[in-house]
């Protein structure tokens, strides 16, 4: 009978962490997700960005707050020609892993930039890698690696 209940307490033990491990990754999807949803307001993608993050493009971007007022002048430049300038961004064939508090996240970002007039150019496809970070119960993207395809 001793057997049986510590069998009984190991199932369900065992169940619990499976279930966190789903639900971690669901976070870590519906982060990402997010994150792309929001590349046209950068103030609001910014609260998924830890203030350590790395960025890396054509080169490292190691300070988030200069990276941030880069990433806002060229887009105000951007607008100030062209103020219904729409910009979508989507991903696809994301896959996460878990080790403990981080998490590895690749998938493929499509970025369109639809112009109120004038010819439209072909949407852009980018690898992206990000590192996050999970700090009271919220993933926060501590590196990000685009290498355009």
């Amino acid at each position: 009978m001793k057997n049986l209940i510590s069998k009984i307490i190991s199932v369900i033990f065992l169940s619990s962490l499976s279930f966190l491990s789903f639900s971690s990754e669901k976070d870590v999807l519906d982060t990402i997700y997010k994150w792309s949803a929001l590349e046209g307001d950068l103030d609001a993608q910014a609260e998924l960005i830890r203030d350590d993050r790395v960025m890396i493009t054509s080169k490292r971007w190691p300070n988030q707050a200069e990276n941030l007022m880069i990433q806002k002048e060229r887009r105000a430049a951007n607008l100030s020609r062209d103020p219904d300038l729409k910009l979508i961004s989507t991903i696809s064939s994301p896959e996460v892993r878990i080790y403990g508090e981080v998490a590895i996240a690749d998938f493929v970002r499509r970025t369109d930039f639809i112009p109120s007039m004038g010819e439209m150019s072909p949407p852009t496809f980018t690898y992206i890698t990000l590192v996050l970070v999970e700090e009271d119960g919220n993933w926060g993207i501590a590196h990000t690696h685009n290498s355009p395809m």
